[in-house]
């Protein structure tokens, strides 16, 4: 975990601060004069000079010892006593699977020591680390890679950086440090460092461990019936493997991913070879019901040296691509694609960097249609393989080679045919932007199977429309098609998301919602793709309504798909979900699913870019409050959207975002100008959600500016059908007339809705209206909920906000009992010691404190007496400097009074408040 070298970097600060530091075992650095190095703890102990265990706590001498299980006993007990006596400091690391000696692990139950555990870094720390080893910012996708590969585990982390840095994969580009993972097994010492992690298996925990490296992951049942229950008890316990809960399964991982390329590079061939076989076998008499299980006995098998039957490769090759593995899915593909190989066979396994990629493979398709015993099945391949090159950007490729299987003149199913047409158009219009060929393609295909089975080329044209910024045409086509009544499970699917989305833009959240709620019920029949989109949609149509709780429980209403495969299989369902965990006050909790996603490959995925995601991210972490890494991820995000092909809609969001990082860095102006163009554009594009939703964010950035679009939004609102664009309309209204009364029924709507933050800024402006208006009662009404709904979503309100209040605010809201508090915490005393002098309870000091941060505007204790200085300049009736403002507050002697008797202090009883004595 990287204990060691923490150990050493503890004790190496204590030398330099100009203790005497005695190390014992690895806990050793490039020691000065004043450190001495010892083999054990006995000899350390027995060289101690008696002179030396005497005096002030800072004048004892540091005891370092690394892996404190190992100490003997003995010396453990005499280490006790020491510590306990005050003649020596102790900092010891051990393993948390090893038992300690006695007098080790009494250390801390007799609290003489701190117990710390050192735990992985989590995904945010991960970054901070980064930034520190690299000096500079690393790419959201590299981030999450380098998550995945070490889990945080410090360690793993160093030696990987370490490693990477070393054979380039790991390069700065532009100011940004990006690494494409590991290109070939890890280094020797990187390789070295996990195998210590490894040792001291027993042979069944050798056996299970290598299992894990070729099959994971493994089910504790398959383990079981291999006889390997206890190892992987045994190895739970010691953190090599970790156990993951899977609805009514349980499987098991190597807790350290990279564990499993080591482990395998140096396995046995035929080792290898058995395991996969064994595993396959296993999963296949459990029944492989899942399409998941075809797919690890097929990919099993293949690794083992077996090739299965050409269907099944088919059908691992279709989970593949759900699954985004489209590495594996090519090789399915083309290993269907291969007949009997002969000396003129055309080469089955191309190098994908190949400039000529597209034509070797438009070779082998034709080889196969033309010459294989089974051409129906290999043109099939080839329709797949089409999919999997656009999946991984390959484009041209791509089209090539559906261009090529969709005239061989080999017949496929009709369905499979449709697929495969539309997959074409939507790459040509979309990705190549061949909008023209598409539609082509199009009408082609309409001809060779008739208009009464087109329905889904229908939705490619729809999708089409959307893309090109014609939403309403996009409307027009889905309602023909779905109002005939006999379209079918693979029209329907395909055409309702499509006109969902549309109609949303257009402003009619609500009749898009009941449309995707009359076919809720049959999307269980639907391809998981599908469902996942149609939750996504009815989620954004939930909260557009204003019921962000209907949105949170769609999005986590469970499907028939697997929960682990939920997350990544449509960007759309992360986009959608961040977005209202941002409305709900949870932007940490977006910004880690965004960064999860964002390593997914699955930029291909309509309507989603690759840039709208990082967008989301940037505006996550600018609402979290990491503003510096908020402006490097929107620069990423605008570099990718400059690279990547885009559409009006996913613009749109990247804009807003833009909009929101620059409102919370700092440079208003600049935001509220972005917003307002983004206003405009998406007014003109009939896209009034949107538009609405651009207004008010420039309102609540430049207040004074939000009369002049006021009767605009209400316009744009009035058009639409969602509740929460006609509240941010009303929001507008009442930010222009300055109206109090109106801002605090916008915020009770916001909080009925859910949407905290938005409640409590509307709270925050609604009291700096009425005491603008005179009328502090209610000023401080409307502070103290704008207050207790930031407690309740643990926000904080926006930095614009910040500022107004501070600079609005009259200081005069500190009741005398807070100033004798603040007056007092000032001086450095104790939340404690405040409480005896003022006979509270501490909680009470506590309580006091938090409404005087809040209401001088700070957030520490050291900040007090700038706030009171604030106080006292801001104040009419006060002025005087901070340390007057203290004395002049110096608490009076009511409550109790301090008589000093002979150098015995006693305490006379006085006065307390009936609010103080309810408290304590």
């Amino acid at each position: 975990m990287g204990k060691s070298l923490l150990l050493a970097t503890a004790l190496e600060r204590a030398s330099d601060e100009g203790r005497t530091v005695l190390s014992v075992g690895g806990a050793s650095w490039n020691s000065g004069a004043r450190a001495k190095g010892y083999a054990s703890l006995g000899e350390c102990l027995e060289s101690v000079e008696p002179s030396t265990l005497d005096g002030t706590a800072a004048d004892r001498p540091v005891v370092g010892i690394d892996d404190a299980h190992l100490v003997d006993a003995a010396s453990g007990h005499r280490l006790h006593r020491l510590v306990a006596a005050g003649r020596l400091s102790v900092l010891a690391t051990s393993r948390k699977d090893a038992p300690a000696p006695a007098g080790i692990d009494k250390l801390w139950v007799d609290r003489l020591i701190d117990h710390v555990e050192v735990a992985p870094f989590d995904s945010a720390a991960l970054g901070d680390v980064l930034r520190a080893r690299l000096g500079g910012h690393t790419d959201a996708t590299t981030l999450e890679r380098l998550w995945a590969a070490t889990h945080g585990n410090a360690l793993m982390l160093r030696e990987l950086i370490d490693h990477a840095v070393e054979d380039e994969s790991l390069r700065c580009v532009n100011g940004t440090w990006v690494w494409e993972g590991l290109t070939e097994r890890p280094g020797r010492r990187l390789s070295e460092v996990i195998r210590l992690g490894l040792r001291d298996l027993s042979h069944d925990e050798l056996e299970l461990v290598n299992m894990l490296a070729v099959a994971e992951p493994l089910e504790i049942d398959i383990a079981a019936a291999s006889g390997l229950a206890h190892a992987a008890e045994s190895l739970d316990l010691r953190g090599i493997v970790t156990v993951e809960r899977n609805g009514t399964r349980v499987d098991l991982r190597l807790s350290v991913p990279l564990s499993r390329v080591v482990v395998a590079s140096r396995m046995s061939g035929l080792t290898a070879q058995r395991l996969r076989r064994q595993v396959a076998n296993a999963v296949e008499r459990t029944g492989a019901r899942r399409p998941e299980d075809v797919l690890r006995i097929v990919s099993l098998r293949i690794e083992a040296g077996l090739v299965p039957e050409r269907e099944q490769l088919l059908t691992a090759a279709r989970t593949a691509i759900r699954r985004r593995n489209f590495a594996l899915a090519e090789r399915l593909c083309l290993l269907a694609l291969r007949d009997t190989p002969t000396e003129d066979s055309a080469p089955y396994g191309p190098v994908p960097d190949s400039a000529e990629y597209g034509a070797v493979l438009c070779r082998v398709v034709s080889y196969a249609a033309q010459r294989s015993d089974s051409p129906t099945d290999c043109v099939r391949a080839a329709l797949l393989l089409g999919r999997v090159l656009i999946g991984k950007g390959c484009h041209q490729e791509a089209e090539a080679v559906l261009r090529t299987a969709l005239g061989s003149g080999v017949e496929v199913p009709q369905a499979e045919f449709i697929t495969a047409v539309h997959t074409r158009v939507i790459n040509l219009a979309w990705r190549l932007q061949r909008v023209q060929a598409a539609g082509a393609v199009l009408d082609g295909a309409v001809a060779t199977i008739g208009p009464e089975h087109a329905g889904i080329l229908h939705g490619s044209r729809a999708m089409i429309a959307v893309m090109s910024d014609q939403l309403q045409d996009a409307v027009d086509i889905g309602e023909t098609v779905l109002r005939a009544g006999d379209a079918g499970i693979a029209v329907t699917q395909t055409l309702v998301p499509v006109v969902a989305f549309a109609r949303t833009e257009l402003g009619d959240p609500a009749g898009a919602l009941e449309m995707l709620n009359r076919y809720r019920d049959v999307s269980f029949d639907w391809d998981t793709d599908a469902v996942v989109l149609l939750d996504a949609l009815a989620a954004r149509c939930s909260w557009l309504a204003g019921n962000l709780k209907d949105a949170a429980d769609t999005l986590d209403a469970p499907r028939r798909y697997d929960s682990a495969d939920r997350w990544p299989v449509l960007l759309q369902t992360v986009v959608a979900r961040s977005r209202l965990l941002r409305l709900l006050g949870e932007p940490e909790r977006a910004v880690a699913l965004l960064r999860q996603a964002i390593a997914v490959e699955t930029g291909h995925e309509w309507p989603a870019t690759r840039a709208w995601p990082l967008a989301q991210l940037a505006g996550a972490l600018a609402e979290s409050g990491q503003h510096a890494e908020a402006l490097r991820t929107l620069v990423e995000a605008r570099s990718m959207q400059g690279e990547a092909v885009s559409h009006p809609i996913a613009d749109d969001e990247i804009a807003y975002d833009r909009a929101l990082v620059l409102a919370h860095t700092g440079d208003r102006s600049g935001a509220a100008s972005c917003a307002l163009e983004l206003a405009e554009r998406a007014a003109a594009g009939g896209r009034a959600v949107t538009a609405v939703m651009a207004l008010h964010l420039a309102a609540r950035i430049k207040e004074n500016a939000s009369y002049r679009f006021r009767a605009r939004a209400q316009q744009l609102a009035a058009q639409c059908t969602g509740g929460v664009v006609r509240v941010m309309a009303d929001h507008i209204q009442a930010l222009a007339d300055a109206d109090g009364n109106a801002l605090t029924k916008v915020s009770r709507q916001f909080r009925d809705m859910d949407a905290l933050p938005l409640a409590a800024e509307a709270a925050a402006q609604a009291a700096r209206a009425h005491r603008a208006a005179g009328q502090r009662r209610k000023g401080r009404e409307a502070s103290a909920a704008s207050q207790d709904l930031l407690r309740a979503c643990a926000g904080t309100l926006p930095p614009w906000m910040v500022t107004e209040t501070r600079r609005d605010s009259d200081i005069a809201p500190l009741t005398p009992r807070e100033r004798e508090v603040a007056a007092l915490a000032a001086t450095g005393m104790s939340n404690r010691d405040i409480a005896h002098r003022l006979v509270v309870s501490v909680r009470t000091v506590e309580n006091h404190l938090h409404r005087i941060y809040h209401k001088l505007g700070i957030t520490a204790r050291n900040a007090l007496r700038r706030g009171l200085e604030q106080a006292a300049a801001q104040s009419d009736s006060v002025r005087m400097s901070p340390m007057q403002l203290i004395r002049a507050h110096e608490p009076e002697r009511t409550a109790a009074s301090d008589t000093d008797h002979g150098g015995r202090r006693t305490r006379k009883p006085g006065k307390l408040r009936l609010a103080d004595r309810t408290a304590s």
